[in-house]
C-alpha cells in the first residue's frame, strides 16, 4: 500500500529535523513524504528542503492544520495518507505496523497507535508513571455531555491498552487514513473542514467516518513518542477561541437533536464549565467565539444537512455504541493543581 506521509507546519523549526528523520526511517517501502507549511517566520520550509526526500509546499499564508492537510491529501495518488504532526517520534515499523493492521479488513477506514508522552528530560525517551510509560493518546474516545478526550491519555501503560480495538476516532498527531475513505466523507470537497482552521477537525472527521459506517482501528503495535507541546502548549486567547468555538461547531454539525437533548443536562453541564472557565480567564477570547459561532452556524447546518443526506449509520446508534459516561469525579481529582479547566474537556492533537 501506498502511503503519503504528510507534516503540517507552522514556526515549527525546532521540531521538524526529529519528525522527519523518524519518517525518513520508516521500514514502509512505500513512502512519500510531503510538509506543507503555513507561512512560518523562523525557517521551517528551509529546514524541511534539506531533506531531499521530502516534498515541501510553502503557503504565503496560514491555511491552519485543516488546510494544510487538505493540501498534503491532494498529493496523494492512492492508498493511504498518514498525517504527523512535528512533536511526535515514530518507530521505524509505525507505519509498517499501521498499514498491515488497516488491510486486515477493507472497511478500516483509520489507524491509530499507542504513543508515548515525551520525557521532558530526554526526548528519546517515554515520560514515566507509576513505573510504567506514560500514555498519551491510544485514539479517542466519546462522552455523553459531548467532551472527546484522548483515550489514555496521562495513565500508565500497564497491559490495558496492550490488544487491538475498534474505537471512536483517532488523533491529529500521528495517524493513518485510507484514501478511499477520505474521500468519501468529504463535505463540499474538503476532507478537514477548513472553516474550523486547527482544534476538533480530527473529532469531526472522526464523526464523519462513523455516519458512513467505516471502522476506525487501534493497533498497539504502532509505537511513537508525543512531546504535546510547541506552539498550542500555552494558553492564548487564539487557542482558547478556536477551541471553544470548534467544540460547539463540530457537534452542531454532526449530532442530532434527539440525542444531544436526551443527554442536555449532561451537555450543559460541561458548557457551563467551559464557559465559566473561558469567559473568567480569557475574556476576549470568549467574546470572539461566541461571535464566530453565531456567524459560522448556518454554514454548519447546511454542512450537516449534507452529513445527513448521505449518512448510512444513525447518529443515535452512533451515540448509543461509542459515547460513554464522562468521569466527572476524576476529572475533578485530575483538576486540582493544574492552570486550565477548559483543556481537559477538549481533546487535541
Amino acid at each position: 500500500m501506498k502511503v503519503t506521509a504528510c507534516v503540517v507546519s507552522y514556526n515549527t523549526a525546532e521540531h521538524l529535523p526529529g519528525a522527519l528523520e523518524s519518517l525518513l526511517a520508516q521500514t514502509h517501502p512505500d513512502l512519500h513524504i510531503v510538509v506543507v507549511d503555513n507561512d512560518s517566520h523562523d525557517g521551517s520550509a528551509d529546514v524541511a528542503r534539506r531533506y531531499g526526500d521530502v516534498e515541501v509546499i510553502a503557503n504565503r499564508t496560514n491555511n491552519g492544520f485543516a488546510g494544510g492537510a487538505n493540501q498534503g491529501i491532494a498529493r496523494a495518488t492512492d492508498g493511504a495518507f498518514f498525517v504527523l504532526n512535528p512533536d511526535v517520534r515514530l518507530a521505524p515499523d509505525h507505519i509498517a505496523n499501521a498499514v498491515a493492521a488497516m488491510q486486515d479488513n477493507d472497511r478500516i477506514a483509520a489507524v491509530q497507535g499507542r504513543l508515548w508522552r515525551m520525557s521532558e528530560a530526554d526526548h528519546a525517551q517515554p515520560a514515566m508513571i507509576d513505573g510504567h510509560r506514560m500514555i498519551d493518546t491510544t485514539g479517542h474516545t466519546a462522552h455523553t455531555n459531548r467532551v472527546f478526550r484522548n483515550r489514555g491519555g496521562g495513565e500508565p501503560d500497564d497491559g490495558r491498552y496492550d490488544d487491538p480495538a475498534d474505537i471512536f476516532g483517532i488523533s491529529g498527531c500521528a495517524g493513518l487514513y485510507r484514501l478511499d475513505a477520505l474521500h468519501d466523507v468529504a463535505v463540499d470537497g474538503e476532507v478537514y473542514d477548513e472553516d474550523l482552521f486547527a482544534f476538533f477537525e480530527d473529532v469531526d472527521l472522526d464523526w464523519r467516518l462513523k455516519a458512513r459506517g467505516w471502522r476506525t482501528r487501534y493497533t498497539p503495535d504502532a509505537t511513537g513518542l508525543h512531546e504535546r507541546g510547541g506552539q498550542f502548549a500555552r494558553r492564548s486567547r487564539f487557542v482558547e477561541r478556536l477551541s471553544y468555538r470548534n467544540w460547539f461547531l463540530v457537534v452542531l454539525k454532526n449530532d442530532d437533536p434527539v440525542s444531544l437533548l436526551r443527554q442536555g443536562h449532561l451537555f450543559a453541564a460541561t458548557t457551563w464549565l467551559r464557559t465559566v472557565d473561558i469567559a473568567v480567564t480569557v475574556p476576549s477570547a470568549f467574546a470572539l467565539a461566541v461571535a464566530d459561532d453565531v456567524r459560522m452556524a448556518p454554514a454548519f447546518l447546511r454542512k450537516r444537512a449534507a452529513i445527513d443526506a448521505r449518512r448510512t449509520v444513525d447518529n443515535a446508534d452512533i451515540v448509543d455504541e461509542w459515547f460513554g459516561d464522562f468521569d466527572y469525579r476524576a476529572w475533578f481529582a485530575e483538576r486540582f493543581g493544574r492552570s486550565t479547566l477548559g483543556r481537559k474537556l477538549h481533546t487535541t492533537r
